[in-house]
């Protein structure tokens, strides 16, 4: 496996500040209008709408009809997207930023040392070794040491 580029180093690291401002700013949303729910409407339809825009633009209008063959299964991604929105829309105003943001990631960090082990969702299969599991531990020390009150 090659090293990533350094760009796309920092667009995922861009990506993950930005996902710090925009998942609180739908739980201020829904203290607004009083409904983690209600919240979760304009942001997908503004998303839509944005992704709508954005992939005029790329012209390649041929590709829409390949949506049938995506296996049914993988279109659950839009449902699971829905339900990680209106957590956060619910949990960050109760929990806090960062205690959310720290038991998010570590979630992530887990599940994805899964993917990557057995090569799930055309990921590279990246075997867990003793090196990643006690990486695991020191996270969940981490995550207790920061989250514990």
């Amino acid at each position: 496996m090659s090293m990533p580029s350094l760009l796309f180093l920092a667009i995922a690291f861009f990506m993950g500040v930005i996902t710090s401002i925009y998942l609180p700013m739908n739980g201020v949303v829904g203290k607004y209008v009083g409904s983690a729910l209600l919240a979760n409407i304009p942001f997908y339809l503004l998303g839509a709408i944005t992704t709508i825009c954005l992939f005029s633009f790329t012209g390649n209008f041929s590709a829409v009809g390949r949506l049938r063959d995506v296996p049914n299964y993988l279109y659950l991604s839009g449902f699971i997207s829905a339900f990680l929105v209106l957590g956060s829309t619910f949990l960050i105003p109760k929990l806090g930023a960062g205690p959310f943001f720290i038991l998010f990631v570590a979630g992530q960090i887990i599940m994805a040392l899964v993917v990557s082990h057995f090569g799930w969702l055309a990921s590279p299969q990246d075997p867990i070794t003793v090196r990643k599991i006690l990486g695991v531990f020191i996270l969940f020390f981490g995550v207790m040491m920061t989250t514990w009150r």
